[in-house]
């Protein structure tokens, strides 16, 4: 009967051995199971046209220059559509300069940025957005950019803020709405 304890001991040892060995020996380190690859390259295809979907001025420096900073890395055209001007504490004109100087820092045109002021998307913790005017809205600069892929803020809003949040449902709302399902769509997630 110690034998086959033995045998068995020797089994998961001999299992390990091997596979640590492959992870060592791997060029690239493992993941299981693989993890998706953040716009995979493109071969053939053309650069393509990503749409940042922010609730104010400042997400995208707060949140997404990294993002931003790879992405023009991989010679793709970025787009950047703000919700609001980010007016909780009247500061909206200076908040929207500030983007757009953000903006022309990390090489973005201005004329592919959009910083709306709608009366119902105003900046504030106790705000609550309409989910289906912020798809309407993210689709009026998809179709006039021919934009492919989205990147916005996950569920949780990165940071928690209400306005982060809408906006990850309003994406969600189009996405689902959208019949051609031509669209990719990619969220910023909160490190736990």
């Amino acid at each position: 009967m110690a034998w086959i304890w033995m045998l068995s001991v020797a089994g998961a040892v001999l299992l390990w051995a091997v596979s640590l060995g492959r992870i060592l020996s791997s060029p690239t380190p493992y993941s299981l199971p693989p993890s998706p690859r953040f716009l995979p390259p493109l071969g053939d295809r053309r650069s393509r046209n990503v749409l940042l979907v922010l609730a104010h001025p400042d997400d995208e420096s707060m949140f997404f220059t990294p993002t931003i900073l790879f992405l023009k890395s991989k010679g793709h055209s970025i787009h950047v559509l703000c919700m609001s001007l980010g007016n909780a504490d009247g500061l909206g004109d200076t908040r929207k300069e500030e983007l757009y100087d953000a903006c022309a820092t990390l090489k973005i045109p201005a004329e592919q940025v959009s910083v709306l002021d709608h009366q119902k998307l105003q900046d504030g913790f106790h705000e609550k957005w309409d989910h289906g005017l912020l798809a309407e809205l993210a689709m009026e600069q998809i179709q006039l950019w021919d934009i492919d892929t989205i990147v916005t803020f996950d569920s949780y809003g990165v940071s928690g803020h209400p306005n982060h949040r809408d906006v990850h449902h309003g994406i969600c709302k189009l996405l689902h709405e959208n019949q051609q399902g031509n669209i990719e769509a990619w969220e910023l997630q909160e490190l736990t």
